[in-house]
């Protein structure tokens, strides 16, 4: 690198990714990233979006980003509009209220989701 310290060949360092830091790392990849080479397009699809943190960053899971995308509004906008060519319907619950549920401080463990999935399932039916 630039500080006089060389890597050793073929060895990539990746920053590991911490809980706490996942929204932030995903959302600078998905919502600010840019045309710079190596970053995916704004608004990328989960492919995309997860291989560009991946380059970056070691052990964020892939659902993270899954979630994430679940959450963006933009995102969730744009899956309606090409889906069926309309808006979102007004049945459903803004996408919004998803993200603000889901506590990214908390380990996403398959137990937690469930609680999650019920908790949203419970204040529909309200």
């Amino acid at each position: 690198g630039a500080d006089g310290l060389s890597e050793p060949e073929g060895i990539s360092l990746k920053r590991v990714a911490v809980v706490e830091d996942f929204f932030d790392i995903i959302y600078s990849m998905h919502v600010e990233s840019s045309s710079e080479p190596g970053k995916a397009p704004k608004h990328a699809g989960q492919k995309k979006t997860y291989r560009a943190i991946a380059e970056t960053y070691a052990f964020l899971p892939r659902e993270a980003v899954t979630r994430f995308l679940m959450s963006c509004t933009e995102c969730q906008k744009r899956m309606h509009f090409n889906s069926n060519g309309l808006e979102p319907k007004e049945s459903e619950p803004p996408s919004s209220l998803v993200s603000g549920i889901i506590d990214y401080n908390m380990p996403l463990t398959s137990t937690y989701l469930k609680q999650m999935k019920l908790r949203v399932m419970n204040s529909q039916d309200q």
